[in-house]
């Protein structure tokens, strides 16, 4: 008898850890808030997905402080930097379709000779543009109203523009270089960036994203954006007024895929989704498993144009301080103003993470925002054990 009691008391040692991580939607809608409030966030949203379904969603604050216009899930963000990524499947469909070479000079798609000045001799290419190794300067000539030639051709010997590295050997991350991307992308289709990842990423999906405010389908849910300290940092109208050219013109439209797109939360995690996974979703095949594993790995291991370390494959970042050595996750990070945005996902267990925000204090820790990181160690705690999704801890 003695020896069964303390059986059955060791078993429900084993059980009770379990029990008690199973929180309630209150218990869990709580601290998401908690986090939200101590980062002094003014509107924020965190979608989370299991095995390719969306477990758990929730919204918090303000989409337009001053008159107290709540956030819901229809309520579109500016993705700031995580544009760059979901950019890259547009670029990837492109590279599918035999349009784009990876390792090709870029002076191809331009027309022109395009070289680092210190380094006339080596060629600039994708894989470099899209792994921030190319030596691009961070922002270029933005707000100078130069073309790419003024900035980038090789007759001109701009060395402003471009770090004294040589291409491809290492990592310094490059807005500049990232818009070039969308550059090429204009080059290659003939129509603007807006037109092609609407017509070939977002509407055989069913999303709601532009890269101009003006063109999502409802306006009133387009929010203010705020400062680190709260104060509004761009105004809707502002934001609407700013335009956008929906037509090619690989000279000039050098800043759309930097930080451009707006979407709304759960549309965003159907991309997370299929970058997760194999490259499908919702019966759409985005891209094929190969360039889905392309996009993440790193790219100086194909012994091609990039030949330094770099932590970002195609677009994608390797992330692996949010938990231990032992975990690599893949996504990547948005700030602009206040603006805080993270998408991670592991595909060993297929656990997604995106929390977007219109301003918080977006301080950084390790290069990862704080809100974020408190934000995933909850979520993965919450909806992730012993390494296997479980959707049902949220009862």
């Amino acid at each position: 008898m003695k020896r069964l009691l303390t059986l059955v008391l060791c078993l429900l040692l084993l059980v009770l850890p379990n029990l008690s991580m199973a929180l309630t939607q209150d218990e869990i809608d709580w601290q998401v808030d908690d986090y939200f409030k101590k980062s002094r966030t003014t509107g924020g949203a965190l979608v989370v997905v299991s095995a390719g379904e969306i477990v758990y969603e929730h919204y918090y604050g303000y989409q337009d402080k001053a008159l107290e216009i709540p956030l819901t899930a229809n309520t579109y963000f500016r993705i700031a930097s995580v544009t760059k990524m979901i950019s890259g499947i547009g670029l990837m469909q492109l590279y599918e379709q035999g349009l784009v070479e990876l390792d090709a000079d870029i002076s191809t798609y331009f027309g022109y000779e395009i070289a680092n000045t210190y380094y006339p001799d080596t060629p600039i290419t994708l894989r470099q543009l899209m792994s921030h190794t190319s030596t691009l300067s961070v922002n270029g000539g933005y707000g100078s109203g130069a073309t790419i030639h003024d900035m980038l051709a090789k007759e001109l010997k701009r060395r402003g523009n471009y770090t004294d590295n040589e291409p491809g050997s290492v990592y310094a991350y490059s807005n500049f270089g990232a818009g070039v991307v969308g550059a090429i992308m204009e080059a290659v289709t003939g129509v603007s960036v807006n037109e092609y990842m609407t017509e070939n990423v977002f509407q055989p999906l069913g999303l709601d994203a532009a890269y101009d405010p003006g063109q999502l389908s409802d306006p009133s849910c387009i929010p203010n954006i705020y400062a680190a300290d709260g104060s509004r940092y761009r105004s809707v109208a502002y934001m609407l007024n700013e335009g956008y050219e929906d037509f090619a013109d690989p000279e000039n439209h050098y800043r759309t895929t930097v930080g451009s797109l707006w979407i709304r939360a759960d549309d965003l995690a159907t991309l997370a989704i299929a970058l997760c996974g194999n490259g499908s979703v919702n019966g759409v095949q985005l891209l094929t498993p190969e360039s889905i594993s392309l996009m993440r790995d790193d790219q100086a291991t194909y012994g091609a144009s990039v030949t330094g370390e770099s932590p970002y494959g195609l677009f994608t970042q390797r992330e692996e301080t949010l938990l231990d050595e032992n975990h690599t996750l893949y996504g990547h990070q948005g700030m602009f103003g206040g603006i805080l945005c993270n998408v991670y996902f592991e595909p060993a267990t297929q656990f997604c993470f995106i929390m977007l925000t219109n301003g918080c204090n977006n301080v950084l820790e390790d290069h990862v925002g704080v809100l974020a990181r408190r934000q995933f160690a909850f979520a993965y705690e919450t909806f992730v054990t012993d390494g296997n999704v479980d959707p049902f801890l949220v009862q």
